[in-house]
């Protein structure tokens, strides 16, 4: 019978197809690949070189909105950013195997590094003016600010950023739909305001012609209700005045005001946050990612604790010596606590872990 072990199942890394390399130089390769992708030294190595092509990026843009010419440094930063951003490319590949390339992701990565290199190359081929006059290889340039996106699946210390991204991506259709209730929600009011405060505009704004004009028609007086309830612009311009002059009018401006920014706007972050839930159930593959993370970081935290109680550092631990560090080490004591641990569980879990009953367990 197969011994088993008790960690989890997790998926062996896909081997590529070698077309005429060795066996050997492959696995090698393979090997390399998936070491660097594991790195977290070379995550954020490739995190800076980003940030920096980022930088240039932005400085490409500000010299080109002068009509000057970009700098060769830019220009050289930018492209050897560029190569690095294929070499990283290739070792993904190979490290996760060719499936990956049918991931969105991986085909974004892709389209970024064609118009990459499309860009550089009509640089050097001396279509540098074209591509700055053309719109369409305008936004070759543009493309390279979606190499960011990069840095937050490389890295693991973005947390916070990577759920507010994957919170974004998820909630687009949910986004959308909001954007679409509100703008009728809008229009409701903007109708009432054309047919009832719009006749009462020019007793009121007589040396004000535009102020007549933002109630003359309901596209108007959807961007007058925007301006002014959901951006909170000139609420005194035209809402107030109308208000002391007509009392009446209040229920119109102040009803619009109370439904869409406590009601609609509030109705629209609750189900966001409520679609968000939902699609995090569902997506496995980030909770399973998420498990594994704290899992290593649980690991290297308990790592760190028994090197502290290891007193002789023989890279053993005793059970005296186990004993000993609860009492005195506060994180240890915090985490047995949590558990729900006394000193008779603790001898009961020491006898459990040191199943070869040699009195000691290993401290890594």
């Amino acid at each position: 019978r197969r011994a088993l072990s008790s960690k989890f199942v997790k998926a062996k890394t896909a081997k590529m197809d070698t077309s005429g390399a060795s066996w050997k130089d492959c696995t090698v390769l393979t090997q390399c690949a998936v070491m660097y992708t594991r790195n977290k030294f070379m995550a954020n190595l490739f995190a800076l070189i980003v940030l920096v092509d980022f930088l240039c990026t932005c400085i490409d843009v500000d010299t080109r909105a002068t009509g000057a010419n970009t700098g060769d440094v830019v220009q050289i930063t930018a492209d050897l950013c560029l190569c690095a951003y294929s070499i990283d490319t290739v070792l993904v590949v190979i490290a996760k195997g060719l499936r990956i390339l049918l991931d969105p992701m991986m085909m974004t990565d892709a389209f970024v590094l064609t118009c990459g290199y499309v860009e550089t190359l009509m640089q050097y081929m001396g279509y540098g003016d074209l591509m700055s006059s053309v719109a369409v290889f305008r936004m070759l340039r543009l493309v390279r600010i979606l190499r960011v996106t990069r840095v937050l699946r490389r890295t693991g210390g973005f947390r916070e950023l990577q759920k507010l991204i994957r919170m974004l991506s998820t909630c687009l259709k949910t986004l959308f739909w909001s954007f679409i209730f509100c703008f009728v929600m809008m229009t409701v009011w903007a109708l009432l305001i054309v047919e009832l405060v719009n006749p009462l505009m020019e007793e009121v704004f007589q040396d004000c012609l535009e102020c007549q004009k933002s109630t003359s028609s309901v596209m108007r007086a959807n961007v007058l209700l925007f301006k002014t309830v959901i951006a909170g612009d000139s609420w005194g311009q035209i809402s107030v005045p109308m208000m002391e002059e007509y009392p009446l009018t209040a229920i119109i401006f102040m009803g619009s005001l109370l439904t869409l920014v406590f009601g609609v706007m509030n109705l629209i972050v609750a189900v966001v946050v409520d679609t968000f839930a939902e699609a995090r159930q569902r997506d496995v593959l980030n909770l399973a990612e998420e498990m594994q993370n704290n899992e290593t970081l649980d690991r290297e935290r308990l790592e760190r604790i028994f090197k502290r109680i290891d007193t002789d550092g023989s890279g053993m631990v005793t059970f005296d010596e186990l004993l000993e560090g609860a009492r005195r080490d506060p994180e240890f004591q915090s985490r047995l606590r949590v558990m729900d641990i006394d000193e008779a569980d603790l001898e009961q879990l020491f006898e459990m872990i040191d199943v070869n009953g040699e009195g000691e367990i290993a401290a890594a």
